[in-house]
C-alpha cells in the first residue's frame, strides 16, 4: 500500500486539449510530494524517495546540460504516471527526449507506459468524475502499451506481446546508450497494429508515465520534455 503524505486535497480535474505537456522539466518529485496529476503505484514512498538509499530511484538530474527526470528500476515493479483525458485521434503524437543507461538482458527495465480506454467494445463508458486525479491509483484503462529500448538496433519498430500489454521497441543497441535522443511515435498507428479489432476512434489516452521492471540488473533512463500533440 502507498503511504499517505501531505498533498493539496482540492479536486484536480484533468485538462484536455490538442497539446499536453506530460513532463516539462518544472516538476519536482520528492518524499511527501508529487506534482498534481501524477500518481505512484506499486511502491511505498519511503522505498522510492528515501535519502538513506544508496541509489535513489526517482530524482531530477542534469545530463549534458539538459534537465531531466531519472527513473531507476528496483527490486519491485512500480509505475509513476500522469493522468490525461484526451482522445487518441486528437493527440496521437507522443514525443520525448531520453538518455538511456547500459543494461543487461534483452529489454531495458525502464519503459514509457501508456494507458488507453474505450476502444474495447465491452468496456463501459467513463464519466468525467473518473478522470479526477487520485494520487494513490492509476486512472481506468483497458489497454496498456509499453515503449522501450532493446539490446539490438535492428529490433526498432518491433511490437511484442508481453503479458497483458503490448511492448513496442522505439530504439535499441548499446552503441546508442548514454546520450540524448529525441523520439516521436504515432500512438494511433501503434494502437491499430497492437489491437486491430478495437475502435481507435472511441479510444482515450488516460495516462502517460513510466514503468520500472524488477528484472535482474540495474538500469535507468533520464526523460525530458514529454508531450502529447496533434
Amino acid at each position: 500500500m502507498i503511504q499517505k503524505a501531505s498533498y493539496d486535497e482540492q479536486p484536480y480535474k484533468i485538462g484536455t486539449g490538442s497539446r499536453i505537456d506530460i513532463l516539462d522539466g518544472r516538476e519536482r518529485f520528492y518524499k511527501g510530494h508529487r506534482p498534481r496529476g501524477w500518481t505512484l503505484s506499486g511502491l511505498d514512498e519511503d522505498m522510492i524517495f528515501s535519502p538513506k538509499k544508496q541509489v535513489r530511484h526517482i530524482f531530477q538530474t542534469q545530463k549534458e546540460g539538459q534537465q531531466g527526470l531519472h527513473i531507476q528500476n528496483f527490486k519491485q515493479d512500480y509505475i509513476l504516471a500522469r493522468y490525461t483525458n484526451t482522445r487518441l485521434l486528437v493527440t496521437p503524437y507522443l514525443s520525448w527526449y531520453w538518455n538511456v543507461s547500459e543494461h543487461n538482458g534483452t529489454r531495458h527495465p525502464v519503459r514509457l507506459l501508456i494507458g488507453f480506454y474505450g476502444g474495447v467494445a465491452q468496456s463501459p463508458a467513463l464519466s468525467q468524475e473518473q478522470f479526477v486525479w487520485d494520487k494513490d491509483k492509476l486512472p481506468p484503462y483497458d489497454r496498456l502499451l509499453a515503449i522501450g529500448f532493446d539490446d539490438l538496433a535492428l529490433k526498432r519498430a518491433t511490437l511484442y506481446p508481453m503479458g497483458n500489454l503490448k511492448y513496442y521497441v522505439q530504439r535499441g543497441g548499446i552503441e546508442q546508450t548514454n546520450q540524448w535522443y529525441f523520439e516521436a511515435a504515432d500512438l494511433s498507428i501503434i494502437y491499430r497494429m497492437a489491437w486491430p479489432q478495437d475502435n481507435a476512434g472511441n479510444t482515450f489516452i488516460t495516462f502517460v508515465g513510466f514503468w520500472a521492471d524488477n528484472q535482474p540488473g540495474i538500469g535507468g533512463i533520464t526523460f525530458s520534455k514529454i508531450t502529447l500533440s496533434r
